[in-house]
């Protein structure tokens, strides 16, 4: 199956939530609400909603303009919207424009919302890329954490670094480092779910980045936030909170083929300006994808390429 179907496939709970009933309708105040209201059923956020609807009432539509018109214009200025926050780092990179010391890759997150499956999946995309990356346990608290990196590390074939149970995050992160080798051009940090509003987790974050910078003050090179699909609107709480504690420099959205609120994408890039790196959209070890505007607008929309 192609990704265009995939993320189709993903998104129809959230394209059927943008069902729009507007043929033979005059554009007038309610034809711009009724898909205002559409759109905010589809998590994309009452602001970005009424933005949208807003270009919608300025091109003046006619009374003979159908659904199909609609969802095309509406997946256009999505795509339009999003198409500056494209943030795909899984391309095939030239060695010779590759850093001397590896790439250092902090991935964070609250509880649940899928980090080491997402680590893996992105040591996988590297590896396929012609990479060589390390991963590391850095949630040394879950033992299942640590269990899920080292079978993905030997299914995919690359290297893992493993503390001991129950070690210092930070001393663990900063061992693998010491220890990644020279063929090494990329680490990929997992580290364990800390809940937003908890201070002292986010404390520890901090102590791993500064443990991190020991060994390279210009790391980590990238800080991605895990975003759950599921948690719509939700999720702007736990962006907030970590780009103003920790720093983020791109999101990826899990589990979009869930959920009916995978507009909730759209805001985030909007108001918080951070790449989108990836959206996940199933469980299988290919089901995570390099974020693409147009294909996720035209997937929202359900309308073709």
């Amino acid at each position: 199956m192609e990704f265009f179907d995939k993320i189709k496939n993903a998104l129809k709970k959230t394209a059927d939530q943008l069902s729009l009933s507007v043929t033979g309708k005059k554009p007038d105040e309610n034809f711009i609400h009724e898909i205002e209201e559409a759109l905010i059923r589809a998590d994309v956020g009452a602001a970005t909603a009424a933005k949208l609807a807003g270009k919608i009432a300025d091109k003046k539509f006619s009374r003979e303009t159908t659904e199909k018109e609609i969802r095309r214009y509406l997946a256009d200025e999505i795509c339009t919207l999003l198409k500056p926050f494209e943030g795909d780092f899984f391309r095939r990179r030239d060695p010779r424009n590759l850093r001397p010391d590896p790439e250092i890759i902090l991935v964070i997150g609250v509880n649940g919302n899928g980090k080491t499956t997402t680590v893996a999946k992105i040591a996988r995309m590297f590896k396929a890329a012609g990479r060589n990356p390390l991963l590391t346990a850095g949630d040394t608290f879950r033992e299942a954490a640590t269990e899920q990196l080292v079978l993905w590390a030997e299914k995919i074939g690359v290297d893992v670094y493993v503390g001991k149970k129950g070690a210092d995050p930070a001393g663990v992160v900063y061992d693998a480092l010491k220890q990644s080798g020279p063929t090494h051009d990329a680490v990929l940090i997992d580290t364990a779910g800390r809940m937003q509003n908890r201070g002292d987790l986010l404390d520890e974050l901090e102590k791993i980045k500064r443990v991190i910078k020991k060994i390279d003050e210009s790391a980590p090179h990238l800080t991605v936030l895990v975003l759950d699909g599921v948690t719509g609107q939700a999720a702007h709480s736990q962006a907030e909170t970590f780009l103003r504690k920790i720093g983020i420099d791109g999101i990826i959205v899990t589990k979009l083929d869930g959920t009916a609120k995978g507009g909730a994408l759209i805001s985030l890039a909007e108001k918080y300006k951070i790449p989108i790196l990836a959206v996940g959209i199933g469980e299988g070890p290919d089901d995570l994808k390099p974020f693409d505007a147009e294909t996720y607008s035209n997937a929202l929309l359900d309308v073709d390429r």
